[in-house]
This record gives C-alpha cells, sequence and structure tokens, in this order.
C-alpha cells in the first residue's frame, strides 16, 4: 500500500522536477516509508493501549460506615465487609459475599466440623460392615469378649475375699489368744486388700467398657440403616 502511494506522488511530479530534486529523492522516499511506518505504529500503540485498558478492574465495596467506595485496589481492611469485582465499562464479574458474624461463623465452623466428622465415621461403617447382621454379628462377639473377662475378674475378686476372709480370720483367733500376729499374715492381708480394691477397679471399667461397646453397635446400626434408607 505504502508502494503504490509512493509511485502515485511521484508519477504527477515533473520530469524536470524530479530531475532537480535527484540529490534529494532518496531522502525523500526515506520520509515517506519512515512516516508510514510511524503512523501505523501509533495506531498500533494505541491499540495496544485501549486493550490493556479494558483489562483493568475495579473494586466496589462498603467501607466501615456504611458507604460505597470504588478503587483500583481493594483495602484488606474492607474484604469482611464483601466487594464487588467490576470492569472499566461498569460490568460485574465476581461477587465477594460479606463475611458472617463471629457468633456466626463460630457455628458455622462447628457444623462444617460436625459434618466432616460424620462423613468420615459413615464411608468407614460402609467400609466396616456390608449388612445389619455384620454388625449384630460383631456387637456379640465383642459382648460376649466382655462378659468373659468381667466373669474372670469377679471370679477373682471372690477367690481374693475368700482368702482375705480366712487371713483376718487366722489374725483375728491370734490376737483371741493374747498373741501378737505375725507380720506375714499382717502382709497378707495388706496384699489380700490391695488385690480386692484393684479387681473392683477393673469391672467397674469392664462393665463401663461393656456398656459403651453396647451403645456404639446400637449407634452404629441406626446409622446404618438412616444411610442406607437415604440412598434409595
Amino acid at each position: 500500500m505504502r508502494s503504490e502511494y509512493l509511485l502515485c506522488i511521484l508519477a504527477n511530479l515533473d520530469y524536470k522536477i524530479l530531475a532537480a530534486m535527484k540529490p534529494d529523492l532518496h531522502f525523500l522516499i526515506k520520509l515517506l516509508l519512515t512516516g508510514s511506518f510511524f503512523i501505523t505504529l501509533s495506531v498500533t500503540t494505541l491499540a495496544a493501549e485501549n486493550k490493556s485498558e479494558t483489562k483493568k478492574v475495579f473494586y466496589r465495596y462498603t467501607t466501615d460506615s456504611g458507604h460505597k467506595a470504588v478503587s483500583q485496589t481493594m483495602p484488606s481492611q474492607f474484604i469482611r465487609n464483601g466487594y464487588e469485582v467490576l470492569t472499566i465499562s461498569g460490568e460485574i464479574i465476581k461477587i465477594v459475599p460479606p463475611a458472617p458474624p463471629e457468633a456466626d461463623a463460630e457455628r458455622i465452623a462447628k457444623e462444617r466440623k460436625a459434618a466432616k466428622e460424620q462423613a468420615k465415621y459413615d464411608l468407614e461403617l460402609r467400609q466396616t460392615y456390608s449388612s445389619l447382621a455384620d454388625i449384630d454379628s460383631a456387637k456379640t462377639r465383642n459382648l460376649q469378649e466382655l462378659d468373659n473377662t468381667i466373669n474372670i475378674l469377679k471370679a477373682n475378686l471372690a477367690s481374693t475375699k475368700s482368702q482375705l476372709k480366712v487371713q483376718e480370720g487366722h489374725a483375728a483367733a491370734i490376737e483371741r489368744g493374747g498373741k501378737t500376729v505375725s507380720e506375714d499374715i499382717l502382709k497378707n492381708i495388706a496384699t489380700l486388700k490391695g488385690e480386692e480394691k484393684d479387681l473392683n477397679v477393673q469391672i467397674k471399667q469392664r462393665e463401663e467398657e461393656h456398656q459403651a461397646a453396647a451403645a456404639k453397635y446400637d449407634q452404629a446400626r441406626a446409622r446404618f440403616i438412616e444411610i442406607n434408607t437415604a440412598k434409595k
């Protein structure tokens, strides 16, 4: 296009004029081409600047006093109030809602934590048991093992009490005879009393475990029914 324009200019010049301009002809051509280059460059630069302008965004937010404000940057102290991201033409391209009040935020955090824990429990439940019969069987086995342990502890407790009764009776008979009870007998009595106390603690712990296990399996059974009913 530039070469055609240049030829048109030269064609309209008189031959004598061209002869007179011969020394400067090269300069004229260079000037015309350079001018055309700068025109093209200016148009290209302007287009790039316009394109860059269209990519700019603005932030519309609410200050602590309740007033709306717009700026090219988002002040961090107002993020909690929520904000909108706008184009240079005013189009809304993103909306960030306000942060919930502190009390609501705490409640929401607890609810999310509870939901996460429930989801984890449900997953483990489905991976462990495939039917209600599996849960019932596991409950029976586990409770039976605890029952056996409790029965053994109770038998040991009965034996310890019996031995203690004998040792205490023996010591009482010695005292009634006006004699001093030996250190061995007193030591046996103290040991048996310690065993009795320890066995009572163990029995109580196992009975509490029995109750907790029964409740755990009952809860698992109820939840298994719930999640499988919800899937239907």
